[in-house]
C-alpha cells in the first residue's frame, strides 16, 4: 500500500488537559507518550484522539497563562478581561 501524507503544522496543535487547551513550542509532531511542556509550565504526555471526541466533552477553555505568554513574547496586546 503506497502510505497517504498528512501534513500537521506544530503551531496549530493545542493540546488540552483537564477541559483546558495550552499552547506549546514545538518543533515536530509528539508520538504518543512523548513529554510536551505547554507555555504555561504544565507537562502531559501526547495523546491523539479524533475531533468528535473534543466534541463529545464540550468546548475546551483557553489557558489564561499561556495566552499571556503567547501574546507577550509576540508583543501583542493582552487579551481583554471577560467579563468587563
Amino acid at each position: 500500500m503506497i502510505a497517504a501524507v498528512i501534513h500537521i503544522d506544530p503551531e496549530a496543535i493545542h493540546p488540552v488537559v483537564a477541559g483546558e487547551w495550552h499552547r506549546t513550542r514545538l518543533t515536530g509532531i509528539p508520538v504518543p507518550g512523548q513529554g510536551i511542556t505547554m507555555l504555561c509550565g504544565l507537562a502531559a504526555a501526547a495523546e491523539f484522539r479524533p475531533l468528535s471526541d473534543r466534541r463529545a466533552h464540550g468546548a475546551p477553555h483557553q489557558c489564561s497563562r499561556c495566552e499571556a505568554i503567547y501574546r507577550r513574547e509576540r508583543g501583542m496586546a493582552p487579551s481583554p478581561v471577560r467579563g468587563s
